[in-house]
């Protein structure tokens, strides 16, 4: 477990224009990125969770070797960070202990920026896989992303966490709910990934209706828009359309402003409900630029975050239950490492004594006792054989019983980055 190390930087570190410096792949180039990844840290298994609201580098080291501050550096320089940036400081690095306790949290929503939003469980499967099938994940990262699982699935089904669905895609749909409430508004819906997926399902259930889904590509988004009824185009062509939306809800993975700020005034120049345009951007890097006019207003993932803020106290008791879970299975998951590497002690000490012992008893009868009768070198050997294991028994019970004091197992020395 103290080879386990988690780089990375989340939207509790920096804000949004801080995480759109990070250098993200693209999905085709996702597995090279990630084993370029493992040999800038020296590592032998690693897994890349890579979301709008983090990236964060989970790693293990070969046996014998730990994770050190130079992992901070070493990560920061692959994510794109310059030497002189001050977001160097605000990346973190948690070890051993710390570090599971971390991802186990992530996984549950703990540590998101909505708190029990449903999306993060999902995105650290996705992530697990990709290096999984691209050959990186091994023993160790593997027993501990299974128990990662486990507990976020344990948090949904046994807190209210999971019963009280407030996501960064509800928290949209509930700010274009609320400014038009009693009223109909035509909305276009951009991008047709895992986020725009994600509005469609939870669309009808806040009140709103997509009007227009575009895409880059237009067979995807034909596809996402045949599943709300909405109507399908590609963005050039949403964007030659001004006057005809009163929300643009973003959601893409595209490079520099879909919404630039001249089309921004085009389409609040005039909107079917009169009322000035409202932009939802679920992007990062973000989709829309910053802009202030009258007849325009943006909602950006800084404005959610404020709104998620507000949410958390309504889910204090619900994250309390799931702390004490993550703690639990933290504390089950800590003694199964060290018990394991206790019988992995054992099984080594016991192969090196008994070979030592079969050596030097072979030459003993083939030595100084080579002239004995066979009666006698029978004896001596079950006599040998009997004391060596009486012998043995009393380290290996002296070990096993240091494994199940479990006050030898508590948090483990970390190294974290300034928050």
């Amino acid at each position: 477990m103290e080879r386990i190390g988690i780089a990375g930087l989340s939207l509790h570190d920096t804000d949004v224009g801080g995480l759109e410096k990070l250098s993200r792949p693209s999905p085709e180039y996702f597995e090279a990125f990630a084993r370029q990844l493992a040999d800038e840290l020296a590592a032998s298994e690693l897994v890349l969770l890579n979301t709008c609201n983090r990236v964060e580098v989970i790693f293990a080291r070969e046996l014998g070797h730990l994770p050190t501050e130079q992992d901070r550096a070493l990560a920061a320089a692959k994510l794109g960070l310059a030497e002189n940036d001050v977001l160097r400081a605000r990346l973190h690095l948690h070890t051993g202990r710390e570090a599971v306790r971390y991802l186990f949290r992530v996984a549950c929503s703990l540590d998101s920026v909505v708190l029990g939003e449903d999306q993060i469980l999902a995105q650290t499967r996705d992530a697990y896989a990709k290096c999984e099938r691209a050959g990186l994940v091994g023993r160790l990262l593997g027993t501990l992303f299974e128990h990662t699982f486990q507990v976020g699935k344990q948090v949904r089904t046994e807190t209210e966490l999971s019963r009280i669905p407030v996501s960064v895609v509800s928290l949209g749909l509930e700010e274009i709910a609320k400014r038009f409430e009693g009223q109909t508004p035509k909305v276009a819906l951009v991008g047709a990934g895992e986020m725009a997926e994600l509005v469609v399902v939870n669309a009808a259930e806040h009140g709103v209706k997509i009007a227009r889904v575009a895409n880059r590509t237009l067979s995807k988004a034909e596809r996402l828009a045949a599943k709300c009824g909405a109507e399908a185009s590609t963005i050039p062509e949403l964007l030659a359309q001004p006057g005809q939306f009163d929300v643009v809800l973003t959601a893409t993975s595209m490079p520099g402003y879909v919404f630039d700020r001249a089309a921004l005034l085009r389409f609040g120049a005039q909107t079917p409900l009169g009322r000035a345009f409202l932009a939802v951007d679920l992007a990062v890097p973000r989709d829309i630029e910053p802009i202030d006019a009258p007849t325009v207003e943006v909602v950006d993932m800084e404005k959610l975050r404020a709104s998620a803020d507000t949410n958390r106290a309504l889910r204090a008791a619900a994250a309390a239950q799931a702390e004490a879970i993550v703690e639990r299975k933290l504390d089950s998951f800590t003694r199964r490492a060290a018990q394991a590497a206790i019988n992995e002690t054992i099984a080594d000490m016991r192969s090196e004594t008994e070979t030592v012992f079969e050596k030097e008893l072979a030459q003993l009868f083939t030595g100084k006792l080579a002239h004995i009768p066979p009666d006698d070198r029978r004896a001596i050997e079950h006599w040998a054989r009997t004391a060596f294991g009486r012998v043995s028994h009393v380290p290996i019970s002296a070990i096993k019983r240091l494994a199940n004091d479990r006050s030898l197992f508590g948090p483990a020395n970390n190294a974290e980055g300034a928050a």
